[in-house]
């Protein structure tokens, strides 16, 4: 580790993942130290908070499934409050590989980015599922047009957030469009948005994003977020003016 990385946490979201969370947190032990390293358990009631327990790392627990936005915004809180400058986030279900977060905590230092830095995974037949590639392509397109930044990876969760970009924007979608909210936030105020390029790992269990439903919501989600950065935009300007 490096000086200066005292204050870089990592936080992980887990819903029904004990089984893999134990492994996940094995191999990140190996990288992170304990006590930088917080699980929000997003009431899976299947003995997550135990595993925690027994690999001596943080873990805040939900009373009532609320969804990973939720889940991402109270660890946010929570580790902002303990001094953390930067957040990487990796998923529970072994989906995002520990031996990527040296890459991470290299970006924070070398790309300097006061932002977010966003894994981008390989979108080749074979490698991701087809329903995956097309989604993602889809959703990183239409960001890419409502922003203006290249976005290549939209739906990766595997991330570093940067303090004064979680300080700065209000996030208010509680289920996975909220890592698309961020995107849209982070752009309209001005904040880099930077990528890396990591493993693309697609483990046999079942996925909880419910595909026809998840990806309405998630129109809906983004084009009301749309509407309310264009609004806020014209407000600013007519003040201007």
């Amino acid at each position: 580790m490096q000086s200066g990385d005292e204050h870089i946490y990592l936080l992980i979201p887990a819903y029904k993942a004990a089984g893999t969370l134990r492994i996940v947190l094995q191999q990140v032990l190996e990288l992170f130290p304990a006590q930088r390293i917080c699980v929000v358990d997003d009431a899976s009631g299947d003995g997550t908070d135990k595993v925690c327990r027994d690999a001596g790392v943080d873990c805040l627990v939900q009373n009532v499934n609320q969804g990973k936005g939720a889940a991402l915004v109270r660890g946010f809180a929570h580790l902002l409050s303990r001094g953390a400058e930067w957040i990487i986030t990796l998923d529970a279900d072994g989906q995002h590989s520990p031996a990527d977060l040296p890459k991470f905590v290299n970006a924070v230092h070398i790309m300097s980015l006061h932002g977010l830095i966003i894994g981008a995974r390989e979108r080749k037949i074979g490698v991701m599922p087809l329903a995956r590639i097309f989604s993602n392509t889809m959703t990183s397109f239409m960001l890419s047009r409502m922003t203006g930044v290249d976005i290549v990876d939209s739906q990766c969760g595997y991330r570093a957030y940067n303090a004064a970009l979680l300080r700065a924007v209000k996030l208010r979608y509680p289920r996975f469009e909220m890592e698309s909210e961020v995107i849209l936030k982070a752009a309209h105020r001005k904040f880099p948005i930077g990528f890396i390029n990591v493993q693309t790992v697609y483990a046999t269990r079942r996925s909880h994003i419910a595909h026809c439903v998840d990806t309405l919501r998630w129109v809906r989600a983004v084009m009301s977020v749309q509407r309310q950065l264009r609004n806020e935009r014209k407000e600013t300007h007519g003040e201007r003016t």
